[in-house]
């Protein structure tokens, strides 16, 4: 798997910066208000048995409506249930467990890889990664190494992913987000995470140089934003491997957003 390379001038992302100026829900202050359509890409949920599953069949299963703005806690009805001792204790009416925010799995990643290969051709590829996640420098992560038999080989926090140059450089900084570039043809998207192979990530944004398509993975939405042009959205849309939405730059994805399933 090609992995992208740094990019130390994070001017790069200038264009993006200039059309955001707050972190909200608002899918136009994630993915810049400039593109002709938007889609919701649905992180997929897994069933108890570990299988892929979709927002759509949760809703079934729960008696929900599924729509372009809904919300997994109202979907897979997860309310906070006072517990003693000021704790919250969430009890979801889906068996299995729940999409994963802050990453578009590998499976779906290569999905949009696919659709997004024929507006972008040969193009080199801008890939921002959050400074926070706890793999990239080694602060906040945990692992184990365990044998055949179950004992703990190892464990503890990890080393940096990344050299000290990469650590200390230059970051593209919006609003509430501080980010480390990368560079590469579109498919080292795919190989921006952890090197070492423990913590696949998908890019946190993700343009082309013409800035034709903007792809956004916001770490705390279980939901990946892609505007572009409408034959490109209708294409996410169709296809086959991706749980998509339409949206518009001005819709919220904010907690409570969801009022057709309060």
């Amino acid at each position: 798997m090609r992995r992208p390379e740094w990019l130390p001038n994070v001017d790069a992302g200038n264009w993006i910066a200039a059309h955001l100026d707050r972190l909200d829900g608002t899918v136009g202050q994630h993915v810049p208000a400039v593109f002709d359509a938007y889609a919701r890409v649905l992180h997929p949920p897994h069933t108890m048995t570990g299988e892929p599953g979709t927002w759509a069949h949760v809703c079934a299963s729960t008696g929900t409506i599924a729509h372009p703005l809904m919300q997994w806690l109202t979907i897979s009805r997860t309310p906070d249930v006072p517990a003693t001792g000021g704790w919250a204790t969430r009890h979801s009416a889906w068996s299995g467990s729940p999409p994963e925010p802050g990453n578009l799995p590998a499976r779906a990643l290569a999905a949009l890889l696919d659709v997004l290969a024929e507006p972008t051709g040969d193009q080199r590829c801008v890939f921002a990664l959050w400074e926070g996640l706890g793999w990239v420098d080694g602060r906040g992560a945990w692992y184990q190494r365990i044998a055949a038999d179950g004992t703990v080989i190892e464990e503890g926090e990890p080393p940096s992913a990344f050299p000290l140059e990469i650590l200390d450089g230059p970051r593209l900084a919006l609003p509430g987000r501080n980010y480390l570039l990368f560079t590469g043809p579109l498919a080292a998207a795919a190989g921006l995470g952890d090197p070492r192979g423990r913590w696949p990530q998908s890019p946190n944004l993700f343009w082309p140089q013409d800035h034709s398509w903007c792809v956004a993975t916001e770490i705390d939405f279980d939901s990946t934003l892609i505007g572009g042009s409408g034959s490109l959205i209708d294409a996410v849309l169709a296809c086959t491997g991706l749980e998509a939405w339409p949206v518009s730059a001005g819709d919220s994805l904010a907690c409570d957003a969801d009022v057709l399933n309060r």
